[in-house]
């Protein structure tokens, strides 16, 4: 069980995000701990039911089974409530990913103390779009929810996919990022507090679809998600402890977004990681 205080990730330093598609250096890389504001450059609504707020600074996590929430390993902690449209309950135990060290492995699992029942759940993309993907250019949605309890969304698209990132000293640390680009004003869509937000296939107006990443952090233009996908067999292993499973699409190529399958160049994904 984690330390129920929250966590404040402020990394220094400079990041080299490799990929096939771009470098970068990033400066002060920000994860996003502070109070939570709506997405830049968003459009609002309530539809995606499955996202809620954790604890008392409207940062997110998404439920993925009746008593688990996903989220980002650096906002992991306990004795706090998971609010969502579907229900409320405490979370009363917290789960990193093994290796967890901001930005490395930025992903967790939240234990509620009572199950929030829905008619279905998120899928989770089984498939690690990795840096020889055709990720550049995929259509997206982000969506996340502020203290208030209001929800923004805005589509967008995939700017690039990375698993590694190059820290200062010649040492790395695995992220499995999708990289999405900046809002007309160019700044980046994620605003602070929006750690732990969604990032679904296509272009959605509902949670209940693939859901491709977890809001992990920002650099002053673009926005970083963690693919569940990568660390599957961790999750099913946690989720199973307590009788319970997460749902993964099982095609080669998702299949519960059809502006997904649209995609161009999605349907030849030659070479992709698949966790099993």
């Amino acid at each position: 069980m984690l330390a129920s205080s929250p966590l404040h990730v402020r990394t220094q330093g400079v990041f080299i995000l490799r990929s096939a598609f771009h470098n970068w250096a990033i400066v002060a890389l920000l994860a996003l701990s502070t109070q939570a504001h709506a997405l830049n450059s968003a459009s609002t609504g309530n539809s995606y039911v499955h996202l809620g707020t954790i604890g008392t600074g409207g940062l997110d996590g998404v439920l993925i089974a009746p008593n688990w929430v996903l989220t980002a390993g650096h906002v992991a902690q306990t004795g706090i409530t998971f609010s969502s449209n579907l229900g409320s309950a405490t979370v009363d135990a917290a789960y990193r990913v093994p290796g967890f060290g901001f930005p490395a492995n930025d992903l967790a699992l939240l234990h509620l103390s009572s199950a929030i029942d829905a008619d279905s759940f998120p899928t989770l993309n089984a498939d690690v779009i990795d840096n020889d993907s055709a990720a550049e250019g995929l259509p997206v949605t982000i969506a996340v929810t502020a203290q208030s309890g209001t929800q923004s969304h805005v589509y967008t698209t995939v700017d690039a996919a990375f698993d590694e990132v190059a820290l200062e000293g010649d040492s790395t640390a695995t992220v499995w990022y999708l990289a999405t680009g900046s809002a007309a004003n160019g700044s980046p869509y994620l605003q602070g507090g929006d750690s732990g937000g969604a990032l679904f296939a296509g272009q959605v107006g509902s949670s209940q679809s693939l859901l491709i990443g977890i809001a992990s952090a920002t650099d002053g233009s673009l926005s970083y998600f963690v693919q569940p996908g990568a660390y599957r067999e961790w999750l099913d292993a946690t989720l199973a402890a307590s009788g319970q499973r997460a749902l993964w699409n099982v095609s080669a190529v998702p299949e519960p977004s059809a502006a997904w399958l649209l995609c161009a160049g999605l349907a030849v994904l030659a070479w992709r990681r698949r966790l099993v």
